[in-house]
């Protein structure tokens, strides 16, 4: 007995019909993979931002009596929002003559840093004189620039002192941050500490997150 068989389709329809099949699966895959993404990238770029020699000086050090950080509080909320905001944003799969094409983007640190520099912990009051401190923008903005003229920053202790060790006294001098820790916008504490993340640890965080959600 001798069979023979047809195919209806051709091989243009096959070829559809299983990268369409894909399609759906590999969507899922990156929909189910972009939480476990969103998590651990956000707790690199927490890592790497304390990592810096500036986060260490304003929880404790020189830059925390020159900008008048009363509490390490205040530093971390800033932190906290940096790696929250992180979000990973996931492209529609499509197919192509060659396949499949798609993937994400991750949405990290606003370039005109707004997202922080909006924040409350962002400037501080001073109870005493009633006068607002931007400290985060002479951080991460003003460079060599003047922030206070005809004023200097005395180091040593002091009980009308924010930090306690620190205050603003007249001076012939205008006073800037020190050039070690003076940023701009493409030069700054976190610009340096997202730079340094590299493109193989990045990688690796997708490939673990894709395979655990094959």
């Amino acid at each position: 007995m001798n069979f023979s068989l047809k195919l209806i389709n051709t091989d243009s329809d096959i070829r559809k019909q299983i990268l369409s099949a894909l399609k759906s699966q590999a969507q899922a895959v990156l929909n189910k993979s972009k939480n476990d993404m969103n998590t651990q990238i956000s707790a690199l770029v927490k890592q790497f931002i304390k990592a810096e020699p500036e986060y260490q000086q304003l929880l404790g050090g020189e830059l925390r009596y020159q900008l008048g950080i009363p509490n390490s509080a205040i530093v971390d909320q800033i932190v906290d929002i940096w790696s929250n905001n992180i979000k990973i944003v996931n492209n529609r799969i499509s197919t192509t003559s060659n396949g499949l094409k798609g993937g994400f983007s991750i949405n990290m640190i606003k370039s005109d840093y707004s997202d922080v520099l909006s924040a409350n912990a962002a400037t501080i009051t001073d109870s005493n004189t009633g006068s607002t401190v931007p400290w985060l923008e002479w951080l991460l903005l003003r460079g060599g620039d003047i922030l206070v003229k005809d004023y200097e920053i005395q180091i040593g202790p002091n009980p009308r002192s924010r930090t306690g060790m620190a205050i603003m006294v007249s001076s012939k001098s205008d006073y800037r941050l020190p050039a070690k820790f003076a940023g701009t916008e493409t030069n700054n504490w976190v610009y340096r500490a997202i730079s340094k993340i590299d493109d193989a640890t990045m990688q690796n965080i997708v490939k673990r997150a894709l395979e655990k959600n094959l």
